[in-house]
């Protein structure tokens, strides 16, 4: 009887404190990354990358909004797997990285990216590895298809190579099943949000938006809500 207690205890005690411990290394790592790793390969930072003292995310109140959003979701996904609650928070503090360093410089640092495959091996126990590599490649094909069409149609880049990579890796994390669903609920998302900016006069029609803030949001939506109910969810549907 008492272990039924303490167990769970360890494990709630556990994903606050590495809820905390991600949060505010979200930000410190970030301000603390080489300056290289948000240039182009051979481009020189800037000075201000280079500085040591520049804060390119402040710490308040960054750190506590990260910090409460990591001890939330390992509290959510730590109540019945540990392990896939380990997996996924390595995964989301990895996206929300990529995230900032998009809004922020445009780019997506390859170092994260590699990061992202290395963690994808805590999902393999989920998916199998033929569903991951599946997953991979329809990532690939899903995304070079968009940026095909988005040349045709704006005579522009509408998908950056950062983009297309991510998605490589979701497919990785996520199998099949959820690349398919993370670049539906990215497209609704990103596309609610983008007439909103149009409608408000924020941006123009010839303007740019990262992308990575909302694929990393579909990411989190799946990986923390949609991911054990997604034959569910399937047959609903069809």
């Amino acid at each position: 009887m008492e272990q039924e207690i303490i167990i769970p205890i360890i494990k709630y005690l556990a994903a606050v404190l590495v809820g905390v411990l991600i949060g505010n290394g979200a930000v410190y790592l970030f301000n603390h990354m080489p300056a290289e790793w948000f240039c182009d390969y051979g481009e020189k930072p800037p000075a201000e990358l280079k500085d040591p003292y520049t804060q390119r995310v402040k710490s308040y109140p960054w750190k506590y909004v990260f910090s409460m959003f990591f001890v939330a979701v390992g509290l959510y996904l730590v109540r019945t797997d540990a392990l896939y609650a380990l997996a996924s928070l390595a995964s989301l503090w990895l996206l929300l990285e990529m995230s900032i360093s998009d809004i922020k410089y445009r780019i997506v640092p390859d170092q994260l990216v590699l990061l992202l495959i290395v963690s994808s091996v805590g999902f393999l126990q989920y998916h199998g590895w033929k569903d991951m590599l599946y997953g991979a490649g329809i990532g690939i094909v899903i995304m070079g298809f968009t940026a095909v069409l988005g040349k045709a149609l704006y005579r522009r880049d509408t998908i950056g190579g950062g983009d297309i990579k991510l998605f490589a890796v979701l497919g990785l994390l996520l199998g099949v099943k959820g690349v398919i669903a993370v670049f539906m609920l990215s497209a609704l998302i990103s596309g609610a949000h983008l007439v909103y900016l149009l409608a408000a006069g924020k941006i123009k029609r010839k303007d740019t938006i990262p992308m990575v803030p909302y694929i990393s949001a579909a990411a989190g939506i799946y990986i923390v809500f949609l991911w054990q109910h997604i034959d569910e969810i399937i047959s609903y549907l069809l």
